[in-house]
């Protein structure tokens, strides 16, 4: 295997497991049962992890210069699945917050925004392949998942699929640090604190666009099955196909990224989902709510790998880690508002009718404030070591 494939392959893996934290709609209503908990609350611990997977990325880019990329993957992994395991074992709704939420919700933003940043650096002049089938993979844990949990958590209860996936991902640890090589230091990175007030405000632009649009799909993929089944249709499929469909949007950006325009990319992939939303709000049915979730979802994979491209097109190798961490910490309050924003609404109302209405208007929001990126890529183009001219 060529030395520039393994670096991408152990990344697209080391994603592809982390990325079964979006098949959590799966034990909603088994937790609910389990725990005696409200939707909302069951719920919060998705947004919770969601936070928290936001915070490491924020923070823990410097890590990767200090820590061998083998030992990064084993304390990811490692970590998630033994927040897996504490969440299995939990009694109530704090031992899930705690195993589930925090700890396995840090571990897999640790390995997240070192797979990203990682595959990256290993393509600098590949990045938009790189980075969307790293994101794709991510969405395609959780489609992945969805299938071989669905029959688990019906034939062996909400516990037992989590320690059989706490033991997958370990497993898949071993095998990702097996594949990196350490080679030299990850370049130093620049902070967002010096970049130019035009820059700084960029940055902020960015900031809502990618927040709005994401708050559509975290909610979409947050509550799929719940969605689905509010409205007679096949829920436990549908989480599955979510996840390809994300994955798929991934793909299509990875394949595509490198020479189309991503100012329109920005623009158009949240008013498709905001059409779609639309659609599935003024409808019922269980066909249509399914068809809408695949929609979101696969809109959804787009954007999330877009986004990564977009402001490391901009800002250039230098200030990429620390820029998208910055920019990232919108998905976190995305991540917060949407999944348990849709839950406290579906107690209130007893539909998602509500919840897809506003997603649909955050996705608006997210095309009229989506930035122009074509002066900002012929300037960053210089700026990523190895970027070709």
């Amino acid at each position: 295997m060529r030395s520039w494939d393994r670096p991408l392959l152990a990344c697209v893996l080391l994603s592809g497991a982390l990325g079964t934290i979006h098949s959590f709609s799966l034990f909603i209503e088994p937790f609910e049962a389990d725990l005696g908990a409200g939707r909302g609350g069951v719920a919060s611990v998705y947004s919770v992890a969601l936070v928290t997977l936001t915070v490491v990325v924020l923070v823990g880019h410097p890590l990767f210069r200090r820590v061998p990329g083998p030992m990064v993957a084993l304390l990811a992994t490692g970590g998630a699945a033994v927040g897996l395991l504490l969440a299995a074992s939990a009694s109530s709704l704090v031992g899930l917050l705690i195993g589930y939420g925090i700890v396995f919700g840090g571990c897999n933003g640790l390995g997240y925004a070192f797979s990203l940043q990682r595959a990256a650096e290993a393509n600098p002049d590949r990045r938009g392949l790189a980075l969307g089938l790293v994101t794709a993979a991510y969405a395609l844990g959780g489609g992945g998942a969805a299938f071989l949990l669905g029959s688990r958590i019906d034939t062996s209860g909400a516990a037992s699929a989590m320690r059989s996936l706490a033991m997958a991902i370990a497993i898949t640890g071993l095998i990702v640090a097996a594949l990196l090589t350490n080679g030299p230091p990850s370049p130093a990175t620049g902070a967002v604190a010096s970049l130019t007030g035009a820059d700084r405000r960029l940055l902020l632009r960015f900031w809502a666009s990618y927040g709005l649009a994401v708050v559509a799909g975290l909610m979409a993929l947050g509550h799929a099955a719940a969605i689905v089944d509010a409205a007679g249709g096949p829920g436990g499929a549908t989480v599955a196909v979510a996840g390809l469909a994300s994955a798929s949007g991934g793909v299509w950006i990875a394949l595509t990224a490198d020479r189309t325009g991503t100012t329109r990319l920005l623009r158009y992939l949240p008013l498709g989902s905001a059409l779609v939303l639309g659609i599935a709000a003024a409808n019922s049915n269980g066909v249509i709510a399914a068809s809408a979730v695949a929609a979101v979802a696969f809109a959804y994979g787009a954007v999330i790998a877009i986004y990564p491209f977009a402001v490391a097109r901009t800002f250039g190798g230098d200030q990429y880690p620390a820029a998208y961490g910055r920019v990232f910490t919108a998905w976190g309050t995305a991540g917060l508002v949407g999944p348990f924003g849709a839950g406290l609404l579906f107690e209130a109302t007893g539909t998602y009718r509500v919840p897809l209405m506003l997603a649909a208007a955050a996705a608006i929001g997210s095309t009229i404030t989506a930035p122009r990126l074509a002066i900002e890529r012929n300037r960053a183009s210089s700026r990523w070591p190895g970027a070709r001219p």
